[in-house]
C-alpha cells in the first residue's frame, strides 16, 4: 500500500513536562513510520518543541496539514494537552477526515515532585472537544498506552487503510455503462443521493456509443496487443481470433473512458444488449480492468455494487469481485456458493480461468456466437470479506460486513465460483433477508474492522451479523 500522508498533533499543556511531550512526540513519529505512514507533523521552527499548545501553534499546524492534504489526523495527547488547540488542529486542518485520538502513559510510579503527563485524564477533555465540535473520531482499543507500543503501531497502520478507504471513496467519478436491466429493479440507485451522501458523481454513458467506438477503432497494434493480453491472462483454446479482437477493442474502449473521465469504478450492462448488438459477453474485460488498471467494475449496472468492490479494494489493496448470494452447498450448511456468470480476475484464480460462451446467454438465445467473453473459474482459498452497501427505503445508509473462509467443495458450476465457510449462514441469510440486495462484493483478506471504522467516518450503519475480527 503506498504511504498515506496522515497530519500528527502533539497535544501540550505547559504546565506539564515539556521534555517528557517532546520525547513521546519523537517516538510517536517513529511509530508512524513503522506504521508504513508518511507523518505530517509541525518541527521545532514551526512550534515550540514541535508540540501544539497553543491557538497560535494550532492555526500554524492546521496551515500545514492543509498544504500537505493530509489523508487523516491523529491526535496524541503526549501530556494532559491543551484540548481546543488540538481539536482546532485537527478540525480546521483536515476538514471531515478521520481522527485518531490516543494517549501516552507515564513511565513509572507518580511521586509529588516527579514529572508526570497525566494524559489519561487530558485525553478525555480532547475528546469532548471533539464531540462538541460535531468531529468523528476514533481510538485504539488501549487508548493509553506507550507510543512505541506494537498494538498501537497496528492501529496506525489500520488507521491509515481507514483514511485511505474514506479519501478514495470520497469525490470518486463513477461510469455507468448502460442502463441497469429492466427486470433487475435491485440494481436501482439515486444517483443524487449518491452525490450528495459521499461526494460521488456518477457519468452515465449510453451503450450504443461504446458499441460505436469500438467497431470504428483503428488502432490496430492496440487490438494486437490486447489479444496478446487476453491470451496470456485466460485459457483461450477454440476461441477464434474475430471474437478475441471484438473483445480486445471493448477493453481499449472502455479504458479510454476511463481514462477520460477519471473513473474510480464502473457498473456495465453486460446482459443482453451486448450480445444481441455487439456480439460478445464482457466478462473477461471486466475482469482485466478490474485486476490489471485496479478500477471495479460491477456486473448489471450495479452502482452501489461498484461502490462495495471499491470500498474493499482501498481497504484491503486487493482485487475485488461482485458475487450473488447464489447457493448453499448441498451438503455443508454454513458454506455458500459466491457466484456470478464469470468475473473473477484471472490474478485470483485457483489455477487458469478459461474463457467460454456465457451459458446463461447461449440457453436463452439458442446460440453460442454472440455470448463469449464469461469465464470459468474458482476463486482461490484463503480468508475473505464480504461488504455491501445499501440505501434504505427510508434514506438511510447500511454497510454489511462478513468475514469467512474461501474452501475447496464438491460442485462446478459453470462461471466464477467461491465456496465460502461462514460462521452461521442462516443468521447471515435473515440479515440479508431484512436488508441487501442479492448482489454483494468479496475480497482476499479479513478488513472488516478496516471497513467498519470507514462506515463510521462515511456516516454509514454498519450490519455485523457474525463476528467480525477486531469488532467487539
Amino acid at each position: 500500500m503506498s504511504k498515506v500522508k496522515i497530519g500528527f498533533v502533539p497535544a501540550s499543556r505547559g504546565v506539564f513536562s515539556q521534555d517528557l511531550a517532546a520525547q513521546s512526540r519523537a517516538v510517536t513519529i517513529e511509530s508512524l513510520k513503522k506504521a508504513g505512514v508518511a507523518p505530517v507533523v509541525p518541527d521545532e521552527k514551526l512550534t515550540s518543541r514541535g508540540l501544539v499548545q497553543s491557538f497560535e501553534d494550532a492555526a500554524k499546524t492546521s496551515a500545514l496539514f492543509r498544504s500537505e492534504g493530509v489523508a487523516g489526523v491523529v491526535i496524541g495527547a503526549v501530556n494532559f494537552g491543551n484540548e481546543l488547540p488540538a481539536a482546532v488542529t485537527a478540525v480546521e486542518g483536515a476538514p471531515g477526515a478521520p481522527i485518531l485520538l490516543f494517549g501516552c502513559t507515564e513511565e513509572g510510579e507518580l511521586t509529588y515532585n516527579g514529572a508526570r503527563r497525566d494524559s489519561l485524564c487530558g485525553t478525555l477533555s480532547i475528546a469532548t472537544a471533539l464531540r462538541q465540535r460535531l468531529a468523528k473520531y476514533s481510538f485504539p482499543q488501549v487508548a493509553n498506552c506507550p507510543p512505541d507500543d506494537p498494538a498501537l503501531i497496528a492501529e496506525f497502520k489500520k488507521f491509515a487503510s481507514v483514511c485511505k478507504t474514506v479519501s478514495g471513496v470520497r469525490g470518486s467519478v463513477y461510469g455507468q455503462i448502460g442502463p441497469r436491466p429492466a427486470e433487475f429493479e435491485t440494481c436501482a440507485f439515486d444517483e443524487l443521493s449518491l452525490l450528495r451522501k459521499f461526494g460521488i458523481r456518477t457519468v452515465p454513458i449510453p451503450l450504443s456509443e461504446v458499441f460505436g467506438l469500438a467497431t470504428s477503432l483503428d488502432k490496430p497494434e492496440a487490438v494486437a496487443e490486447t489479444v496478446a493480453s487476453l491470451k496470456k491472462l485466460y485459457d483461450v483454446e477454440g476461441i477464434s481470433q474475430a471474437i478475441l479482437e471484438r473483445l480486445a477493442r471493448l477493453d481499449i474502449v472502455l479504458c479510454d473512458l476511463i481514462d477520460t473521465h477519471g473513473f474510480a469504478a464502473m457498473a456495465l450492462q453486460c446482459w443482453n444488449s451486448i450480445q444481441l448488438d455487439y456480439g460478445v459477453s464482457a466478462c473477461s474485460i471486466m475482469a482485466r480492468i478490474n485486476q490489471l488498471k485496479n478500477i471495479p467494475v460491477a456486473c448489471e449496472v450495479d452502482i452501489i455494487g461498484a461502490l462495495s468492490m471499491q470500498m474493499l479494494a482501498l481497504a484491503s489493496g486487493n482485487t475485488p469481485i461482485l458475487m450473488d448470494w447464489n447457493n448453499r452447498h448441498f451438503k455443508e450448511k454454513d458454506v455458500f456458493s459466491a457466484w456470478h456468470c464469470g468475473v473473477i480476475p484471472a490474478g485470483i484464480c485457483e489455477g487458469a480461468c478459461k474463457l467460454r460462451p456465457n451459458k446463461i446467454q447461449a440457453d436463452i438465445q439458442g446460440s453460442a456466437e454472440k455470448v463469449t467473453g464469461v469465464l470459468d473459474g474458482t476463486l482461490k482459498r484463503g480468508p475473505v470479506t464480504m461488504a455491501r452497501v445499501t440505501e434504505t427505503p427510508e434514506g438511510g445508509w447500511k454497510l454489511l460486513i462478513v468475514e469467512g473462509e474461501a474452501e475447496p467443495h464438491a460442485g462446478t458450476p459453470p462461471g466464477g465460483n467461491a465456496w465460502v465457510r461462514v460462521s452461521d449462514f442462516d443468521k447471515l441469510y435473515r440479515a440479508l433477508l431484512r436488508d441487501f440486495p442479492h448482489h454483494g462484493a468479496l475480497v482476499h483478506g479479513h478488513v472488516g474492522a478496516i471497513l467498519a471504522d470507514a462506515a463510521h467516518f462515511l456516516g454509514l450503519e454498519v450490519v455485523a451479523p457474525l463476528p467480525v475480527k477486531g469488532l467487539e
